[in-house]
């Protein structure tokens, strides 16, 4: 007689798993709980993971209003010269502002590197030559130059 050996197998699944908790947190410990059982062998989250997101909203306010309290300091104590050969470029970038554009800048940095950066202008400032702008992508924010503008693209 002979019996039959039956060997185990390893199956992979694709699964979306809705868990409702009070927040993003506490479902995915709920989750985490679940999956590490003996049966479940390896697990991958690959969406979901909300955590850091108050750290990263409030650093990105504690950025914004420094630099419009700069804003502010910079404006009262003078403002752009008439004769500004960057005025149609301050005044793209002031709409761009305004309207919370995103716009992809080509930016020319040091040694010729040529950076593409998808971002949103967050500040100007004509005086110093200077603007901020939010990298939508790397989640930075960069303090660039009116010089090292190559191209603007709406």
């Amino acid at each position: 007689m002979e019996q039959a050996n039956p060997q185990k197998r390893k199956y992979l699944f694709t699964v979306d798993i809705l868990i409702e908790e009070e927040s993003n947190g506490r479902a995915l410990e709920k989750l985490l709980h679940l999956l590490n059982s003996k049966t479940i062998e390896d697990y991958n989250i690959k969406q979901g993971v909300e955590l850091g997101k108050k750290i990263e909203s409030a650093l990105k306010d504690s950025i914004i209003n420094k630099i419009k309290d700069n804003e502010l300091k910079k404006k009262s104590a003078a403002s752009a010269p008439p004769s500004d050969p960057y005025r149609h470029i301050w005044d793209k970038l002031t709409s761009y502002k305004e309207c919370n554009s995103l716009v992809r800048l080509t930016v020319v940095k040091g040694k010729g590197i040529k950076l593409s950066m998808p971002c949103r202008i967050i500040s100007t400032d004509p005086p110093s030559g200077n603007f901020t702008a939010y990298h939508v992508d790397e989640k930075k924010v960069y303090l660039l130059n009116i010089n090292e503008i190559d191209d603007i693209q709406a």
